[in-house]
């Protein structure tokens, strides 16, 4: 499995900033604003800045409710992880992400029709990876290329 701890605004942020990159999402088990009401598995979708401090966090919880809280209204927030698409606990999130990167693969395989390159192949396995062959196969969609679905790879974190 994959998963990532996360541990605090500023990781919500680079998860966000960066998913183009590194694909999943930013989720939670559960916050809690000062006010008492709890969400479930949110997943963040947006975070605010302003001169330097984190203003606002945007998250959309398994419901689907899109909510916008003050960093000051965050009581606590347990359980924050970064997934990929397929690991997510929220449905309403995975689903409408799992479309999203469905409608780009297929976008991407379009142009590069009869083009295989590495570049190419790179970003489509990185698109697979993160919503997973069986979705990929239980939405008919094949790649130009074999995609091996029993491989794991060990070595996939990046040192600095």
């Amino acid at each position: 499995m994959f998963f990532t701890m996360l541990y605090g605004l500023k990781d919500i942020h680079t998860v966000i900033s960066n998913q183009r990159k590194i694909g999943g999402a930013a989720e939670a088990s559960m916050i809690r604003l000062t006010n008492g009401e709890v969400y479930h598995n949110p997943v963040f979708t947006n975070i605010d800045i302003s001169k330097g401090q984190y203003v606002s966090l945007c998250f959309i919880d398994e419901d689907g409710v899109n909510t916008i809280a003050h960093v000051d209204q965050i009581a606590v927030i347990k359980g924050l992880q970064h997934k990929l698409i397929c690991q997510l606990e929220n449905t309403c999130v995975k689903q409408l992400l799992l479309k999203n990167n469905l409608q780009y693969l297929k976008r991407l395989c379009d142009i590069n029709d009869g083009f295989v390159t590495q570049t190419f192949k790179n970003e489509a396995l990185k698109l697979v990876r993160d919503i997973s062959v069986a979705e990929l196969k239980k939405h008919n969609m094949s790649l130009p290329f074999q995609v091996e679905d029993k491989l794991i790879n060990i070595n996939q974190r990046l040192y600095a």
